[in-house]
């Protein structure tokens, strides 16, 4: 077993009962000493937020932190709130690219004070996976289950088992960690920016599109295999003629998209449809692509890098 490093952000694992509710209080070094593992670790708080309060910023804070310590340690574990861990598992995943060692996120649905809580044994399985040696990758660890950060979706807001996988069967820890990782032949890159400038917008039948003036890139969550609806054709052809970059995902929880299908998925101006990505994926890797891209065919080609979708 390696030695790893145990980031603090907050969220629901480490809160305490306050005058004002529930509010994070507890540090990583606290936490981590429930776990009752004999494992060699490090342990560093880099937010106390609730997750409804995190942003872009603080997940390029957390990989920049990563990056700096990478080579002091053989994996991670990040303590991050539920309600925003799908968005910064891909966004992490995106600033931190082919990882050769495990970067980790749990965190829990109870608080650790509630009789059945679930923050020890979400942490256990967390530590238990970045140090059984030989995984690499960005995961979130939830539930007895390992899910990776494009497929991965917050379904429950109060039960236990809170995240499942769109388009992947959800394969447990011990299945996780009985699996033979192939060696991982390429080369870790690190990256600082997530842009500002990706607008997400959820289409419902009838309403307006109010896109805001600094938008470049434009991700459309519509109904179904995906599509453009008749009165808003000319809205969107409008914003692509200046020059801002269409994505068009679903609602839909399975499946992904499918533009060719219906004509409503067809236009006269370029479409990226984003496949099976989960929508919190697609935000988080629209705002990599932006930041790292000159025009619109890197912006497509780095949206997609080389996932089998």
């Amino acid at each position: 077993m390696g030695k790893l490093l145990v980031l603090g952000t907050g969220g629901t694992i480490a809160c305490e009962m306050t005058a004002g509710g529930l509010a994070p209080q507890i540090s990583a070094e606290q936490l981590v000493k429930i776990a009752g593992l004999d494992i060699n670790i490090c342990t560093a708080d880099l937010f106390s937020l609730d997750s409804t309060d995190m942003t872009p910023r603080h997940w390029e804070q957390t990989a920049s932190y990563i990056h700096g310590h990478y080579d002091e340690f053989d994996g991670f574990v990040i303590l991050h709130g539920t309600d925003t861990m799908a968005y910064a598992a891909a966004s992490v995943a995106c600033l931190i690219q082919n990882s050769g060692k495990p970067i980790v996120f749990t965190g829990s649905m109870q608080p650790l004070d509630e009789p059945f809580t679930d923050a020890d044994e979400n942490l256990r399985d967390a530590l238990r996976f970045a140090a059984n040696g030989g995984r690499y990758g960005v995961y979130i660890v939830f539930g007895g289950f390992v899910f990776e950060p494009w497929d991965a979706v917050k379904t429950w807001s109060k039960n236990e088992n809170a995240f499942t996988s769109a388009n992947c069967k959800n394969v447990s820890v011990d299945t996780a960690l009985a699996y033979p990782f192939p060696e991982n032949m390429r080369e870790t890159c690190f990256y600082e920016r997530l842009s500002d400038d990706v607008f997400l917008a959820k289409l419902a039948p009838g309403q307006a599109l109010c896109v805001p003036e600094n938008t470049r890139a434009l991700i459309l969550e519509s109904y179904g295999t995906g599509g453009i609806p008749d009165y808003l054709m000319e809205s969107v052809r409008s914003l692509a003629n200046r020059g801002v970059y269409i994505l068009i995902g679903t609602q839909c929880l399975h499946d992904g998209t499918a533009l060719e299908r219906y004509a409503v998925g067809r236009a006269d101006f370029p479409i990226i449809e984003t496949r099976r990505f989960t929508t919190e994926y697609a935000l988080a890797r629209a705002r990599w692509a932006l930041s790292y891209s000159d025009n619109y065919d890197d912006f497509k080609k780095m949206f997609y890098g080389d996932f089998p979708l």
